[in-house]
């Protein structure tokens, strides 16, 4: 008669089971793990939900959200995370997550309201690279098949990097990728020889990159909203300011005839 196996090989012998678990690790746990076994490391390639947490597959889903920057209840949902595993292959170099306002083109409404745009907060990446010096980083690092390379700066990631000093962004992104900007081909951009203009270099001898979080259609939703309420709100302004016109005008033509009327 065969001897069951014990409890903790059953969960590993599971591919769900075993996702479940290591959804628990770090990042660089996770990638360690891929040692223990080949049916670790199979589990771990094969499943969206690890390879997210690797920061290997954009989570365009992430539930970070645009919220609109002038309602009574402002919360600007989770956090989208940037890559922590980043700070130890680039010390000085690491990708942070930043709240921000974002100013969209002028509307008719917006003008009206006395606003710049239609403004609301959103995320930005910000991340610095040396612009005339190799990075500090260790040998180890530099290794071609190294794993940061195939790593998103943040999750979800960013499509697009700024150039930016005291405050001014480039008119035009410096680094564009449509399906999100990996470790890899950020440092491949900022070290080769670029057209970059001079004058965005920092006084520490830095580039210094901000780049926008794209948020999920669905919480975009939610500023649509906003401004339809806030378009909603302009017109029956508008009807009340006028009916008060029409109201004063009726009151001083009345004051008039009876001012006439005692000549």
């Amino acid at each position: 008669m065969a001897i069951a196996e014990p409890a903790v090989e059953e969960v590993f012998r599971l591919p769900e089971l075993l996702e479940s678990v290591l959804l628990h690790l770090s990042q660089k746990e996770l990638l360690l793990s891929q040692r223990v076994s080949r049916s670790f490391r199979n589990t771990i390639q094969g499943s969206v939900r690890l390879q997210k947490a690797l920061f290997f597959t954009p989570d365009w889903k992430f539930e970070c959200r645009a919220f609109n920057a002038y309602a009574s209840r402002n919360h600007p949902g989770r956090k989208p995370e940037n890559n922590r595993l980043l700070l130890k292959a680039f010390p000085g170099c690491y990708p942070t997550v930043t709240l921000v306002i974002v100013n969209d083109n002028t509307t008719q409404t917006d003008l009206e309201l006395g606003r710049r745009g239609s403004e609301h907060w959103s995320w930005d990446v910000c991340i610095s690279f040396p612009a005339d010096r190799p990075p500090n980083t260790k040998p180890a690092v530099l290794y071609p098949e190294a794993s940061w390379q195939r790593m998103y700066l943040s999750q979800p990631p960013c499509t697009s990097l700024h150039l930016v000093r005291r405050w001014q962004r480039s008119l035009n992104p410096a680094i564009v990728r449509d399906d999100g900007i990996k470790m890899g081909e950020f440092v491949a951009e900022a070290t080769k020889t670029q057209s970059w203009h001079l004058s965005y270099i920092s006084s520490d001898r830095d580039w210094h990159f901000e780049g926008n979080i794209r948020c999920s259609a669905l919480l975009n939703e939610e500023v649509l909203k906003s401004r339809a309420e806030a378009e909603v709100f302009t017109t029956r302004l508008r009807e009340y300011l006028f009916s008060r016109t029409i109201a004063n005008q009726s009151e001083e033509v009345l004051s008039e005839e009876l001012a006439m009327a005692h000549l």
